[in-house]
């Protein structure tokens, strides 16, 4: 696997041989959750219905290295990271800021979109 492809749970794809997904943090009334680890859509649509203030925030940059080393282990060589638009979100800063820690090439892409 030369090269990888990591995105973030905007994206709606699942970790797949090649692809590596780094959640969100979706905020619910001032508690903080892992989107798709402790809580999912349905979880999340409850939370809506409920009224709650709901608000995403990005993945630390550790969070990506920590990903970027995953996809490194299993023999990428570079990596293509796509990400929610940096109009709404700091999460492709996140993934330039982890980048530029590695000695791997990252591409850090901003989709302009939402989500997938």
């Amino acid at each position: 696997m030369p090269v990888a492809l990591v995105t973030d749970s905007t994206s709606t794809l699942t970790d797949l041989p090649g692809i590596g997904v780094v959640p969100l943090n979706v905020m619910i009334d001032g508690r903080t959750y892992v989107e798709g680890q402790t809580i999912g859509p349905e979880g999340l649509a409850h939370h809506l219905r409920a009224g709650a203030q709901v608000r995403t925030g990005a993945p630390s940059a550790s969070t990506f290295v920590e990903a970027y080393r995953k996809m490194a282990a299993k023999g990428a060589t570079e990596i293509v990271s796509v990400h929610i638009s940096e109009a709404l979100s700091q999460t492709a800063l996140e993934a330039r800021t982890a980048a530029a820690t590695l000695g791997l090439r990252v591409h850090v892409v901003d989709s302009r979109t939402v989500g997938g």
